[in-house]
């Protein structure tokens, strides 16, 4: 599960607080996470932000939850039981990230799904906790989410400090824009004031006095 927070642009990014644990050792509770929002499309091995909806049991995750997409559109992802690992495309799947090395710990049991076109097999990186999908091979396509449901990508962590430097330039150029039309403004302000006041001629009307006329004889 993860809690949404504020810390970067809500039209490109979201970030958010994990708060769960089927992606240890990777995130660990407490972890910032960013999202690029509104992902064109998801490759094998993103992590990801998705909304999974409920197991083969009936029980709902009750939001979004962050796990890795092992297989895409058109991938085969299979296991068997006394197996090590899973097979992708018949081929044992080298999975590194898994925590403690065991990527088949937790199967409820064996499964060859045939991921469709626009959908994405998700397991998490703590096999042994992770509610993903191999719980929800009868409620959906062979445990399968459509991309729709996907709500980000995770960045790699040299893609959040890029972000980041960018997105804390772009503030301090604000500041700074921000700053100069403040002392601007200032300035105009003591400009005005120390102004002399214009000079007015005399007026001309019903209140003038008359030039004098000729003496009388």
């Amino acid at each position: 599960m993860v809690a949404g927070g504020g810390l970067a642009p809500r039209m490109l990014y979201r970030a958010a607080t994990y708060s769960a644990s089927a992606m240890e050792p990777t995130y660990s509770r407490g972890d910032l996470l960013l999202f690029r929002k509104g992902p064109a499309e998801v490759r094998r091995g993103d992590v990801v932000l998705v909304t999974m909806g409920p197991m083969d049991g009936g029980e709902d995750p009750g939001g979004p939850v962050v796990e890795r997409a092992v297989a895409v559109g058109g991938d085969t992802i299979a296991y068997t039981p006394g197996a090590s690992r899973l097979t992708l495309g018949g081929q044992p799947l080298e999975e590194p990230y898994v925590k403690d090395g065991e990527p088949t710990v937790g199967s409820p049991g064996p499964f060859s799904v045939t991921v469709p076109q626009g959908h994405v097999f998700l397991l998490g990186d703590n096999r042994g906790n992770s509610a993903d999908s191999r719980y929800r091979l009868r409620t959906t396509p062979g445990g399968t989410v459509p991309v729709g449901q996907v709500l980000g990508v995770a960045l790699s962590e040299k893609e959040t400090v890029r972000t980041g430097f960018l997105f804390g330039s772009l503030i301090i150029v604000g500041l700074l824009a921000l700053l100069a039309s403040a002392v601007t403004g200032a300035l105009w302000l003591v400009a005005r004031r120390r102004r002399p006041p214009a000079v007015q001629g005399p007026v001309w009307g019903a209140t003038a006095m008359e030039p004098a006329g000729p003496p009388h004889p």
